[in-house]
């Protein structure tokens, strides 16, 4: 029962150098049995790496990666069926193999990977039972492989479209926050125009209220009263009543008084009325120039709001486009992954055994051939089963079952002769010095457009978490660094306002 993957080789290899059926007599009953055992145990493979999928499934609430300590709950609750298959008693051993890139979860594909790793074990079991004579088993275990490749492709798509609905989600919350930084551009320039159209009201007011008061303290003056002069015939009988009153002639001196008293009162009132009239003039031209020049105002700050306007309806109907833009071209990118994956699923493993299946074939007819040529050089070549033996790899015989059991499953994966589907990928990463072209990426994926149009989403402003130093400036002076401390209730009824007020001059556009 020891060491049963290290002797599958050795008998193997003795078998198919063998053109007799010697070596099957050779082999021990013990471990015929076994692999037939074994073969028994993977028949029902599907059906238990079904349950493993349904507890991933379960235990993912969140429908992301699959944590460590999810992991474990998912080992206990399969505990039986992962060691039948993969013979590791331990979740921290079976965490540590597949969590390949040693993040502390298992992404999408490290999912698929233990699957694929449990196929690849099935397919080992598959060819020692056709190289023992086990046909019936062998037919069977087969027909179980297919049904899980079956399985696994369909494991595969589950998470792909997890991933890709999660793009597509990302994609619109990438268009949402676009239409949110135009609202809040757009809302910030017109309550920047309110301002200074506040600003130039206010300032106008304040100049015509000057030049008003100027007026008035320049029609205070007397000088002003001067420039508005009696009738020259006044003076003329003023000058008479003087002259005829020098010759003491009173009667006609008196005649002028009392036509002069009469005159003056008249004059006085004429002159009096004259600027009064002259001022209310000049008070009412500088009026209608105010009123005239609020006005223009007026008219000036209507045409630049009205060309504001016709400027945001403008980037908002180009913005509009934008935001759909990439959105075929995104579906058109997955549904071609989609299918590639699904192709791939499909025929790889087949055409993988074909290849394998050819190969064997090749090796046998040659071994043939040879043998029938010159069988006394087939003899002195052959191998036999203790050199073999003593020349194959063996590990330590102190090595427990579990750690041969983990080595074999790092031989597997280290080989990656498995089928990889490359469900998470990654762009814009720093790349390494000896970085080589994913497989994905040479035979034209195209995911990465996908991923460069994701690249532009905002973190949440609560996720920001600068470090302390960048909090201060040199002169230590808390520094914006793009957090804040509103919740994010606050945050929404801030967006909803600013999208009301953007909507509201949208739909003055129209009017």
């Amino acid at each position: 029962m020891l060491q049963t993957e290290t002797k599958s080789s050795l008998y193997a290899s003795k078998l198919i150098q063998q053109t007799n059926y010697s070596a099957l007599s050779s082999l021990p009953k013990t471990y015929i049995r076994q692999v037939q055992a074994e073969g028994e145990i993977f028949m029902a493979a599907p059906q238990k790496c079904a349950n493993i999928w349904k507890e991933f499934r379960r235990n993912d609430f969140t429908q992301v990666q699959i944590p460590y300590k999810t992991a474990l709950q998912v080992f206990d609750a399969c505990k039986d069926d992962i060691y039948s298959m993969l013979k590791i008693n331990s979740g921290k051993d079976f965490f540590d193999l597949f969590d390949q890139d040693n993040d502390g979860y298992l992404n999408e594909d490290e999912q698929i990977l233990v699957f694929s790793i449990i196929k690849e074990k099935m397919q080992q079991v598959a060819n020692l039972l056709l190289q023992i004579q086990q046909y019936v088993p062998f037919k069977q275990l087969m027909k179980s492989i297919r049904n899980l490749e079956e399985n696994i492709c369909e494991y595969q798509d589950v998470l792909r479209k997890k991933i890709y609905k999660s793009e597509i989600a990302t994609y619109k919350e990438i268009g949402l926050e676009k239409l949110d930084d135009f609202y809040e551009k757009y809302y910030n320039q017109f309550q920047n125009f309110e301002q200074q159209k506040q600003i130039r009201i206010q300032t106008q007011i304040i100049q015509q209220q000057e030049e008003m008061n100027q007026l008035e303290e320049k029609l205070s003056k007397n000088t002003e009263f001067l420039k508005v002069k009696p009738k020259r015939k006044l003076k003329d009988l003023q000058t008479q009543e003087k002259l005829v009153s020098l010759d003491e002639r009173v009667e006609e001196a008196m005649d002028f008084r009392r036509e002069l008293k009469n005159m003056e009162k008249k004059e006085q009132e004429r002159v009096a009325s004259e600027q009064k009239k002259r001022i209310e003039r000049q008070k009412d031209e500088l009026e209608r120039k105010h009123q005239k020049q609020t006005e223009q105002l007026k008219a000036k700050l209507i045409e630049q709001e009205h060309k504001l306007i016709i400027q945001l309806k403008k980037e908002y109907n180009v913005l509009l486009k934008q935001i759909g833009l990439h959105n075929n071209e995104i579906e058109r990118i997955q549904s071609s992954a989609m299918q590639s994956a699904i192709r791939k699923g499909e025929k790889e493993g087949e055409l993988k055994r074909m290849k394998e299946r050819t190969r064997i074939q090749n090796f046998i007819i040659g071994d043939a051939k040879s043998t029938l040529i010159s069988p006394r050089t087939q003899q002195q070549n052959a191998t036999t089963y203790e050199d073999t033996s003593s020349s194959s790899y063996r590990q330590p015989l102190t090595s427990s079952k579990s750690e041969r059991a983990m080595h074999d499953i790092k031989t597997l994966i280290h080989k990656q002769n498995y089928t990889q589907f490359y469900i998470k990928k990654k762009y814009g990463a720093d790349l390494p010095v000896n970085y080589q072209p994913e497989p994905y990426k040479v035979q034209g994926d195209n995911h990465e457009r996908i991923e460069k149009i994701l690249s532009v989403k905002k973190k949440n402003p609560h996720d920001i978490l600068p470090s302390l130093t960048e909090l201060y400036d040199i002169d230590m002076k808390q520094q914006n660094l793009g957090y804040t401390q509103k919740s994010e209730q606050e945050l929404i009824q801030e967006r909803l306002k600013k999208k009301q007020y953007i909507l509201e001059k949208l739909e003055e556009s129209t009017h």
